[in-house]
């Protein structure tokens, strides 16, 4: 083979490695400022809708001579959504600053989107952080600044449609447990749905929404969907009470999902079940206690007449005494009890005859506060005094 040759195939090699570096390369995106230097990339160039995209931002200070503070945020759009996931600062000296971000992405359509950002940065000068400056670095909103808008970086990306319509994009796990699928008339089968994963997730999605002839109680156990670079983490449990008379079928369940890491289509589905109901005889319910079939037993009337007087001579009893004269105990009136007190402890459990009678919330919250806080004996003399003058008080109204 000629020298010619294998220059020609060496550099077909090369041209070849560097378009597939070029394909699979992360957009990033440097750029230089007279304050500071930024970078952004993001984790892919191109997805499909609900495919979860890593979007960071790195940027630092270049101007020595002065303290800054970063602020980015994402432009609202409706061709995506963005939620912040990171933001750290690093602090060199005094002087010299860094901050990185980091957001998670999730496109609503498909197309070439853009993904827009406005970066600015604070700046304060020494004087102004040292006027400002309350006993610790991170108090930053009190110190005066002068903003600068320094860019609006960007994102492109490709957003591909889905293959199919799904309830899922990602890594999803989801199964059924049945307790039982024979049972009586009115019984209940309890049916348990967990899901799993990390992703989008459709929040329309229910497992089962309607059976014929088959009541249904639902209940759901949910945690917060937590953001993270490769999606929201998910996990939900719906629980289902099912209850009829007659026989019937849970039907099979399926989880549309696209796993956009192998770009494949994956369902998970549950098993179908059928639920045998044995009907029971309503005469086989009745016994001879309960609904007899001889005269009515007039002894059992009668004794509930004679409750139903008992009954009522106590509930005109107890609304008679709420009209007789009320005295107050001889340990309410008791005064040098309180003046013996020499705790708040002492003293609130000796108030709780008190606590609807007059008013002295506020003085059981000073107490509260004491036994907790363990403030001065003065102030405990104090509230003493109070209670003591209030009781007084209601006793001769």
């Amino acid at each position: 083979m000629s020298s010619s040759t294998k220059d020609m195939s060496m550099k077909n090699i090369h041209g070849n490695l560097l378009l597939l570096f070029l394909l699979f390369t992360p957009f990033i995106h440097a750029q230089e400022h007279y304050y500071c230097s930024y970078e952004i990339n993001s984790s892919k160039k191109s997805a499909v809708v609900h495919e979860a995209v890593n979007i960071s931002f790195t940027t630092h200070q270049k101007i020595h001579n002065e303290v800054m503070f970063f602020d980015l945020k994402p432009l609202p759009s409706d061709a995506y959504e963005i939620i912040s996931i990171k933001e750290k600062r690093h602090e060199f000296n005094y002087h010299d600053a860094k901050k990185e971000f980091e957001f998670l992405l999730l496109p609503k359509k498909s197309g070439k989107i853009e993904v827009k950002f406005d970066f600015q940065v604070r700046r304060a000068s020494d004087d102004a952080v040292a006027q400002a400056y309350t006993g610790s670095r991170d108090n930053v909103k009190s110190i005066p600044t002068i903003k600068v808008h320094i860019a609006t970086p960007t994102v492109e990306l490709n957003i591909k449609k889905l293959p199919a319509d799904i309830h899922a994009v990602g890594d999803f796990n989801f199964s059924m447990h049945i307790d039982k699928d024979r049972v009586s008339s009115y019984d209940k089968v309890n049916v348990v749905y967990t899901l799993q994963g990390r992703g989008f997730l459709d929040k329309s999605f229910e497992p089962i929404q309607k059976l014929n002839s088959v009541s249904i109680f639902r209940g759901l156990k949910e945690k917060e969907p937590r953001a993270t670079k490769d999606g929201y983490l998910y996990k939900k449990e719906w629980s289902y009470a099912l209850v009829s008379d007659r026989n019937y079928k849970i039907p099979k369940v399926t989880l549309k999902t696209y796993n956009y890491r192998n770009r494949q289509m994956m369902n998970r589905t549950t098993e179908e079940k059928e639920i045998h109901v044995t009907k029971l005889d309503i005469a086989s319910l009745l016994d001879d206690e309960e609904s007899p079939n001889s005269a009515v037993d007039y002894k059992k009337y009668i004794a509930y007449f004679y409750n139903f007087l008992l009954f009522l001579a106590g509930f005109l009893m107890a609304k008679l005494i709420e009209y007789l004269p009320k005295r107050a105990s001889k340990k309410e009136h008791t005064y040098d009890d309180i003046q013996n007190i020499k705790t708040p402890k002492e003293l609130l459990k000796y108030l709780t005859p008190y606590f609807n009678k007059i008013d002295i919330e506020a003085e059981v919250l000073s107490l509260e506060s004491l036994i907790y806080n363990k403030n001065s004996k003065e102030n405990f003399k104090k509230i003493k005094a109070i209670v003591l003058g209030k009781i007084k008080k209601s006793v001769r109204e």
